[in-house]
Formats: C-alpha cells, sequence, structure tokens
C-alpha cells in the first residue's frame, strides 16, 4: 500500500451523499444489510443464549476500543484475538443500565452471571474481559458479509460520480480486519444504539427484536425474488418499501418451529414473544397459519423508525468508506 504525502480531505465522501445514494437503490442494496443483520444477531444469540448478556459484553467491548483510540492503541483482527485478557479502565453500571435501555438491577444481575462464568472480574471501578473464558465466536461471517455489503454500495456511488472507482469486497475485509479494534467500533457502536432504540420503542426485548427481524428478512427475500429484473422498482422505495412489502400475496410467512431453527431461540420462547407480536399488532397469522408483517398503525410506526435508521446507516458506512479512501491511497 502506497501513501501520500497529504490526505484530500475533499475527496472525502460525505454522509448525505451515501444516504442520497442508498434512498435512491434501496431496494437494490437493502437486502444484503438484512442478511448481515441476521447473521450478526444469530451468532450473538448462540453466544450465551442471552442477548441482554451479550449487547453488555458488547458495550464493555467498544469501550475498550474506546480506550485503545485513546491511548493510539490499535490492533488487527488476529492481534486482538490473541488477546488473553483486556482492562476497561472506567465501568459503570448505571451507565450500561441506560445505554442499553434496561433496568440498573437487570444489569447488574446480568453482570454478575458473567463474573460467575468468568468472563469479567471486577475491581472496584476497573474490569478484567477474560476472553479464553467464553466461546465467542470470532465475526469472520459478519466482516465478509458488511464487506460485501459497502462493495456494492460503492459501485453505486461510482454510478453517482462520488467516488472515482468500486472498491472491492476484499479490500474493506482487509480494511477491516487490519485495523479491527477501530473499524469494528464502528460497526458496534451502530449495532448497540440501533438495535437498542428497536428494542426500547417497540419490542421490549432483544430476542423480540431478533424474531421480528427474522420475519421481515423472510417477506424481503419475497419482495426481492418479486421485483428483480423488473424495472419499474428502478426508482427508490424507500419510503414506499412497507407498502410493497405488505402487497405481497403469495403463501409466504414462517412458522414458530421455523423461527427456532433459523435464530437458536428455544420454540416455547418463539411462541411467547409471537403471542407479543400479534398482540401488539406488529404480526398476524395468514390462512397458512404463518406468521407474517401486519397492515397496522402500529407496523408503520416501526418503519418510520426504519427510514430514519437510513441515516445512521449512511453515517456508519461513511466512516468505513473514508477510512478506504486513505487505507487504498
Amino acid at each position: 500500500m502506497q501513501t501520500e504525502d497529504r490526505i484530500k480531505f475533499s475527496t472525502e465522501v460525505e454522509v448525505h451523499q451515501v444516504y442520497n445514494v442508498l434512498s435512491k437503490n434501496y431496494i437494490d442494496i437493502i437486502t444484503d444489510y438484512f442478511e448481515l443483520q441476521r447473521i450478526w444477531l444469530n451468532d450473538a444469540y448462540v453466544t450465551f443464549k442471552d442477548l441482554d448478556k451479550y449487547f453488555i459484553l458488547m458495550s464493555l467491548v467498544s469501550k475498550t476500543f474506546d480506550s485503545y483510540s485513546e491511548y493510539f492503541i490499535k490492533y488487527n483482527f488476529d492481534e486482538f484475538y490473541n488477546i488473553d485478557q483486556y482492562e476497561l479502565k472506567r465501568f459503570n453500571i448505571v451507565n450500561i443500565s441506560k445505554e442499553l435501555q434496561i433496568s440498573k438491577e437487570t444489569a447488574r444481575r446480568k453482570i454478575l452471571e458473567l463474573e460467575k462464568i468468568g468472563i469479567i472480574k471486577k475491581n472496584k471501578k476497573a474490569v478484567i474481559i477474560n476472553r479464553n473464558a467464553y466461546n465467542l465466536q470470532k465475526p469472520t461471517t459478519s466482516i465478509h458479509l458488511i464487506s460485501k455489503f459497502l462493495s456494492n454500495l460503492s459501485k453505486l456511488l461510482k454510478k453517482s460520480n462520488i467516488i472515482k472507482q468500486q472498491i472491492s469486497s476484499i479490500d474493506f475485509e482487509l480494511l477491516i480486519k487490519n485495523n479491527y479494534t477501530h473499524c469494528w467500533n464502528y460497526f458496534l457502536k451502530f449495532q448497540i444504539g440501533m438495535l437498542t432504540t428497536f428494542k426500547g420503542k417497540f419490542f421490549g426485548d432483544y430476542e423480540t427484536v431478533q424474531i421480528w427481524a427474522m420475519i421481515v428478512y423472510n417477506q424481503n427475500l419475497s419482495l426481492n425474488k418479486k421485483i428483480k429484473n423488473t424495472s419499474k422498482y428502478s426508482d427508490s422505495v424507500k419510503e414506499d418499501y412497507l407498502n410493497e412489502i405488505l402487497s405481497l400475496t403469495d403463501n409466504l410467512g414462517l412458522n414458530a418451529m421455523t423461527i427456532s431453527d433459523l435464530t437458536g431461540i428455544p420454540r416455547p420462547t418463539v411462541i411467547r414473544k409471537l403471542i407479543f407480536l400479534v398482540k401488539n399488532k406488529f404480526v398476524v397469522k395468514n390462512k397458512s397459519n404463518l406468521y407474517i408483517l401486519a397492515n397496522s398503525k402500529e407496523i408503520k410506526e416501526v418503519d418510520k423508525f426504519r427510514i430514519e435508521n437510513v441515516n445512521a446507516i449512511s453515517e456508519m458506512t461513511c466512516k468505513l468508506f473514508n477510512a478506504a479512501r486513505i487505507y487504498k491511497n
């Protein structure tokens, strides 16, 4: 990799540019994003069978990455996963509770459970994260999927004359892995903020978010098949996406057993969460007894947040684009 004498800030990709391209090509690019979310959430659940614990741990990891940046420390992917233990200087249950929108009592209980199984050790206000005490899957697949998403988005940015050339998926993978503690922190902060907001505003817990997201993912696949090679959808459908996905008349949907198999969440838990989703008019059962999105005012409120979230996606991806721009020069 060659370096320039100076960084050309005038060539930076700006958030509004990414947002406009995402909006205008929403249906072309969003399936890659949904696949990334599905895999990341499923891997997250498998770790502890408890997403609250996982998000607490990821919050601590993100704060560790912040500390590294503060002291100009950077680890690549392999270096980070070869560290047996790492220390976080500041630790506050109240802050964790607010960030993840869980009660202080729940945060304290989950942290005690993480201590009991040896994952974290508290020493006054410091905390030691013991990576060897848990089987946390390396996010190899998630890195591959976000790199694919970013590469496809770069193709659209090039087409709009925002960047000079498409950036390959391999180049994005190299960027993220070689600058892991820096780049992956962008993704972790985005995931924590976005999924916690979904949970707090609408669904009550992360597992319900995951189950609802699986139903959305399934219907999006059906919509994607329908509109593939259809010029009618060449313009922006970001705002019309919900109407398009609700207009599907095929015999689509998922049952509780399939959702359980796809997410790893036990079937009794899935059924309990589905009852909540039906009661609160986020999903309905169709004639085939399969769960699909409800055509309700409640789901339209969720959809407003989906549209707002395009800006958060744009901000996160813009940071990675500009890091890749410097990395490739």
